[in-house]
């Protein structure tokens, strides 16, 4: 059994060999260093034998000593010696006084004299670690190399004995050159370090290479029996086309053997059988050595051509030169057999969607018109004297005649989703307003089986949002409606405020306290002609279609519908929409803070909604549950809710009968109320206000009553410009035309960008300013202004003033618009103040500077 390394294995023995390498080197430089020291120790050692107690004992170290024969002979001696072993730089002898630290300096290889006192001071601060190991051990000694007089040296000192007492009171020191310290740690380290290498990284290595080759064969025979076993095809092909290898898989495809195909040239499969533009990208593709993927033709053995799909790729070596291709590809007959079942199959299923869907906006349009001629004429009917049964027979006609146009506006709203033939119309929308509009449509069913409808829009919503109002509202109203339809008492309530998880997105939460939707039956409530199951359809009515098309057009305009509800607890409808806030559209800010109200109302939602609003509103309200409760009062205004009982039985009251005057009172009433009991209670109240509450409509109210007499009216200011209106919508146009002759302008109008451009170019009367809109068809806005500035509509008019006047409020917009080459932009919806703004900065831009005398 082979030993395995694995690779942890691998690397632990790597570090070990590594480091016994290089500890066995560490020593060897290290045994080269002490080889040194011993040779420096010996060569002091040497130098001693070759002097004498007594002939040292003639010098004093003093200046004396230079006229001395012997003093001569000594130094002469001591400088040849210097100059015999190469790389000494000092040799000297000192005597050491016994019993005492005093050394002196007797003779060095110096010229002149010895130095006595600062050279022994040197050699007892640079020498100390070799002197006295010499001096103690009476043996030759050496020290690793110091740096003194700015070299790098070697010290050897060695005792000269007296023969005759055994003791030494004089020494001789030798410093050489240290250079060949480091190198001769560093040969010997990497001597001995590659000799512990060849002796046990060479066996280590081998073992590892040995099983790296092992597992190499291994996977180059996992690899051939995975190409051998794939079922896909496989081919490799030398670089002069000619096939190298085939897997039984291709043998298989084609009918051909190994001997058939290997050094076949490829193109006798392939270019026959394809188009040559197909062929040639292939070979440009593999020959830029990239990867070509694709589907093309092959040939059989028996002549049968066949679709494969695969890849071909370039082979490279380690040195990335490209060596052989490989085209790996599978026979893709039945797979097309399959994709042409599908196709089929879709095609038909999209034709019978297309047809049904197609049948049902038909007929939903065709039922709609007469429909429409049946509301209309019932409603001209009721409005005539009849008697009680034929009214009656009126009202139920009418009803059952608006059910069916409901139901048809599904079934067309449906079938638009599914084709997908609405679009959105992005335009600016109070969100406010749609939902009391949602509210006031089922105001009436909803009194009649007496739900309560409130609502609530948190402060920090935007007054107006970027949106489709139409599809909006559509959500909005059937999810109210569905609220009210399935609440048989109680309250459904309709909550604004701003998403927190989406930036510019608002949450409506339409919550109602019905008869709710057990969790079970939740996920199929979205789907089209789906309600919670059959008893619901015949205790309701309906088709099912409202909520699947609320969430689709939910989905549409980038939010979505959801749902939280409990059987017998009512129901919570979530919708999340992204809308972002038109710039510089204010909220209505009436001034009514400080204002005192008296509420006579019934505790329930609608008090608890009124002081909210007086919170909100900063007004102090005061509240008694009935109107026999209000007494004359300090406060500014009385406001009574009456239900329909209470309205008709207050109606035959005298006058005075609520006991404050009829100026300060305002009666808040279902809005379905007849007109004969509406009238009865205009002698008894200033005003009559709509339930459910339209609020900002209602402070707007109040502040009107508490307000001054407005005063005099002053005209507006007569311009008298020639201006042209390049607008696409016929109601826009018929404002701006009478918002212009207010302000004493002439206007002229164009459907579109082309027709503004024809006007510009050929009128008999020069326009002083254009007031532009964006979104045209054929043209639009900032094409015009673009031709206009390019000079299309002539040079005259090359320079004329242009306003936008559009809907469209986005910062980004209004850059582009000027880049374009406009001069000025209004917002719609423009009021007569704002353009007469627009105006008065065209006079002031027109009007010539004034020149100073």
């Amino acid at each position: 059994m082979a030993l395995e390394f694995t690779p942890l294995k691998q690397a632990l023995g790597g570090v070990l060999i590594g480091s016994a390498c290089l500890l066995v080197g560490w020593r060897a430089g290290n045994g080269a260093r002490h080889e040194i020291l011993i040779s420096q120790a010996a060569r002091a050692g040497r130098v001693a034998a070759s002097f004498t107690p007594s002939e040292l004992a003639a010098l004093s170290g003093s200046d004396d000593d230079l006229n001395n024969p012997t003093f001569q002979n000594i130094k002469g001696r001591l400088v040849r010696l210097q100059q015999n072993v190469p790389g000494t730089h000092l040799v000297y002898i000192i005597r050491q006084h016994p019993g005492s630290d005093r050394r002196v300096v007797v003779a060095d290889s110096v010229p002149g004299p010895a130095r006595a006192g600062e050279q022994a001071e040197e050699i007892a601060s640079t020498e100390s670690q070799a002197y006295q190991s010499a001096l103690h051990s009476g043996l030759p000694a050496s020290m690793p190399p110091v740096e003194t007089r700015g070299y790098r040296l070697l010290l050897g000192v060695a005792p000269i004995i007296d023969p005759n007492s055994g003791t030494a009171d004089y020494f001789v020191g030798i410093e050489a050159d240290a250079g060949g310290w480091n190198t001769a740690f560093w040969a010997a380290f990497t001597q001995w370090t590659l000799y512990g290498a060849a002796v046990f990284g060479v066996p280590f290595a081998w073992l590892v290479v040995s099983q790296r080759h092992r597992e190499q064969r291994e996977a180059l025979r996992k690899l051939s029996q995975a190409m051998e076993q794939s079922r896909s095809a496989v081919m490799i092909v030398n670089l002069d086309g000619r096939v190298e290898y085939v897997n039984a898989s291709l043998c298989e495809q084609t009918g051909f053997s190994r001997r058939e195909l290997i050094g076949q040239h490829w193109r006798e499969y392939i270019q026959a059988d394809n188009p040559p533009e197909l062929v040639a990208e292939m070979v440009a593709m593999v020959r830029a050595e990239r990867t070509w993927r694709g589907e093309w033709l092959q040939r059989r053995r028996d002549g049968e051509r066949y679709s494969v799909r695969g890849d071909v790729h370039p082979v490279r070596d380690r040195e990335a030169r490209v060596i052989s291709y490989v085209a790996v590809f599978e026979d893709m007959t039945e797979v097309k057999k399959a994709e042409s079942t599908l196709r089929t199959a879709l095609e038909r299923a999209e034709a019978g969607d297309r047809a049904k869907s197609q049948f049902l906006a038909t007929m939903s349009h065709e039922v709609r018109t007469p429909l429409n001629g049946i509301v209309g004429f019932t409603s001209l009917l009721s409005e005539m004297p009849l008697v009680p049964e034929a009214i009656e027979y009126v009202q139920n006609i009418r009803t059952s005649a608006e059910a069916l146009i409901q139901l048809t506006g599904d079934i067309l709203d449906f079938a638009k989703i599914e084709t997908g033939s609405i679009k959105l119309e992005t335009q600016p929308t109070n969100p406010r307003t749609l939902i009391e509009d949602a509210l006031e449509l089922f105001a009436i069913p909803a009194a009649a089986k007496r739900v309560e409808l409130t609502h609530w829009v948190d402060d920090d919503v935007p007054t107006a949002i970027l949106t489709d109002e139409s599809r909006l509202r559509q959500v909005l109203t059937n999810l109210v409606g569905n609220a009210v339809k399935f609440t048989p008492a109680g309250v459904v309530d309709v909550t604004l405020r701003l998403d927190p998880h989406v930036p510019h997105g608002l949450e409506f939460v339409v919550r109602d306290t019905g008869i709710g939707i057990a969790p079970d039956k939740q996920g199929g409530l979205f789907k089209p002609f789906r309600q919670v199951d059959d008893t619901t359809t015949r205790r309701f009515g309906g088709t099912g279609l409202g909520l699947a098309i609320s969430r689709n057009l939910a989905r549409m305009m980038g939010g979505d519908i959801r749902l939280e509800s409990d059987l017998g607890r009512g129901a919570r409808f979530y919708v999340n929409l992204p809308a972002e806030p038109v710039a510089g559209v204010p909220r209505p800010n009436p001034r009514i803070a400080g204002m005192r109200l008296v509420l006579a109302a019934a505790p329930g939602p609608f008090r608890e909604e009124f002081e909210r609003l007086a919170e909100r509103w900063e007004v102090a309200c005061e509240s008694v549950d009935t109107i026999f409760e209000v007494k004359e009062s300090p406060a500014d205004f009385v406001c009574v809710e009456l239900d329909e009982p209470q309205a008709r039985a207050f109606a035959s009251e005298p006058a005075g009968a609520l006991g404050v005057p009829a100026a300060q009172a305002f009666a808040i009433v279902p809005v379905g109320l007849e007109n004969a009991v509406r009238t009865a209670l205009i002698t008894h109240f200033r005003q009559l206000v709509n339930k459910p509450l339209r609020q900002d409509a209602f402070a707007s109210l109040l502040a009107g009553a508490a307000a001054p007499a407005p005063p005099p009216r002053v005209p507006p200011r007569q311009f008298g410009f020639n201006v042209l209106v390049v607008e696409d919508n016929q109601v826009n146009q018929r404002l701006v035309q009478r918002l212009l002759s207010t302000l004493g302008c002439a206007a002229t109008v164009a459907g579109n960008g082309i027709a503004g451009i024809e006007q510009l170019r050929g009128a008999d009367l020069p326009f002083d300013l254009v007031l532009m809109d964006l979104h045209m068809p054929e043209l639009d806005g900032l094409g015009a202004i673009e031709q206009i500035r390019n000079g299309l509509a002539g040079p005259a008019v090359q320079s004329i003033w242009i306003a936008v006047l559009t809907a469209d409020a986005r910062s980004e917009q209004r850059e582009r618009v000027f880049v374009a080459g406009a001069n000025d932009y209004l917002v719609k919806p423009v009021s007569l103040g704002d353009l007469a703004q627009g105006l008065q900065r065209f006079a002031e831009a027109r009007r010539p500077p004034l020149v100073s005398s």
